[in-house]
């Protein structure tokens, strides 16, 4: 697949052609605690993810704080807000903007939620009976700064399948791609991010999705190429 882009930034952090980005996801319980995990985290991460909606104590002034705190440690980081509640995610998304949010992770279903300064992940979350043209069509549509696909997968099979359909279809394509296939063991993450995917997701404080493999397992497994 011809990847027809040079380079783009996440707030100072240049994401380039080559070995996959690794974004590494936080949750925790309150906007405090997870805080205190991202200040004790360790340099292994080229970007971090926060999953607000993971967040069972959360509030927007929780949020206002932690976000606050995150631009006086300079850290760089993409904000996440999973919902089906429109108003609510617009009011999230509002805080994460206001607030200079370097990245926002946002569903491609989620009307009105508006980037700002922010750099934007265009995504899409769904199983292999979702996976079309027209799907990577709408994702491009809006003219996002990285299109995202994650996948749900119970064979190889279907995800061979749609790697060759992304393949095709995403050729020449001048924005970067994150697909995440998700499924039991960390082998079809492995094998996107050889392919096709400028982007991978590990852990920080749990697991956030199906099949993550770790910081450590990813570097092993660039290494070999």
């Amino acid at each position: 697949m011809n990847k027809n882009w040079s380079s783009i930034r996440i707030g100072k952090i240049p994401v380039l052609c080559g070995r996959p980005a690794i974004i590494v996801s936080y949750k925790a319980r309150t906007s405090e605690s997870l805080l205190k995990s991202l200040q004790k985290k360790t340099r292994e991460a080229d970007l971090v993810e926060i999953r607000y909606d993971l967040i069972p104590a959360r509030s927007e002034k929780g949020l206002e704080n932690l976000l606050s705190a995150l631009d006086s440690m300079k850290l760089t980081y993409i904000f996440t807000y999973r919902t089906q509640d429109a108003e609510e995610a617009v009011r999230y998304y509002g805080i994460a903007t206001d607030n200079n949010a370097p990245a926002i992770d946002v569903d491609v279903r989620l009307p009105g939620i508006k980037s700002g300064k922010s750099c934007r992940f265009s995504s899409f979350h769904g199983d292999h009976a979702s996976m079309s043209r027209q799907l990577l069509k709408r994702l491009l549509s809006g003219k996002p700064d990285v299109v995202k696909l994650g996948i749900s997968y119970e064979n190889r099979q279907d995800l061979l399948s749609d790697l060759l359909l992304i393949a095709k279809e995403y050729d020449g394509i001048d924005r970067p791609l994150c697909f995440s296939p998700m499924g039991k063991g960390g082998f079809m993450r492995a094998v996107a991010a050889y392919f096709i995917s400028d982007f991978v997701y590990a852990p920080g404080s749990g697991r956030t999705a199906e099949g993550q493999l770790t910081f450590k397992q990813y570097m092993s497994i660039f290494s070999l190429y």
